[in-house]
């Protein structure tokens, strides 16, 4: 019993942390924040602070781990419903995700900013390969689904869910690099569009699906991000 006590208090006091940190990335904005920001917000000390992330990259670590947690929560639901077609399920589960990344624009900005330096690179490997481990699994689910359903015809549906989401990826890269922009540059939500297309003309090859079945992105939602704060 002590030991599971011990336990909550460390994960209620580390997502205390995380919490002040997401605040301040909000506010603040990572690179400009600092450990004594931190400090000072929470009223702690240096070594209560290292007791549970051991530097400021591990913080940023623990709040995209924390993200992909809250992405399961919303998705797995997606993949386990029993009433729903596994064409209905992908695009319900890339509109949704397209719609829960964008109600939290300002903080997902502000970590892209950093997540696509150089000095990330090891770091943001690291973390797609978590999320590769965590979420391809869920599509896997959904494409043996379709393929029982005779909707998708690949005769390789694990490794198709890890191609899924490696296209996605490069997706969100390409996506990122648009946003990422001073300003979005001309026809920028054109540019989106056919990204979109391009992207999900691709999955729906990749999965043998019917062509229009399953598109990546909602045009609303790309004219969001192009809009500004």
């Amino acid at each position: 019993m002590v030991r599971i006590v011990k336990e909550d208090d460390y994960a209620a006091r580390r997502n205390e942390i995380l919490d002040a940190a997401r605040q301040m990335v909000y506010t603040k904005g990572y690179e400009q924040m600092s450990i004594q920001d931190m400090l000072d917000a929470l009223k702690i000390s240096k070594g209560a602070f290292y007791h549970y992330f051991d530097s400021k990259q591990a913080l940023l670590d623990g709040l995209i781990e924390r993200m992909l947690d809250e992405a399961d929560q919303i998705l797995q639901p997606i993949v386990d419903d029993q009433e729903l077609s596994a064409i209905e399920k992908l695009k319900r589960y890339f509109d949704t995700g397209g719609r829960w990344k964008v109600a939290k624009k300002a903080f997902i900005l502000s970590l892209l900013r950093v997540w696509y330096t150089d000095s990330n690179v090891l770091m943001r490997q690291k973390q797609e390969s978590t999320a590769m481990k965590r979420i391809a699994p869920m599509l896997t689910k959904i494409i043996c689904q379709g393929v029982a359903e005779g909707v998708f015809t690949t005769k390789y549906p694990d490794q198709s869910g890890r191609m899924i989401m490696g296209l996605s990826r490069g997706f969100e890269d390409t996506i990122a690099e648009l946003l990422l922009a001073e300003k979005p540059p001309p026809g920028a939500l054109e540019r989106l569009e056919a990204v979109v297309g391009a992207y999900s003309e691709s999955m729906e090859r990749i999965l043998g699906a019917p062509a229009g079945s399953l598109p990546l992105g909602d045009v609303d939602v790309l004219r969001e991000w192009l809009e500004s704060e």
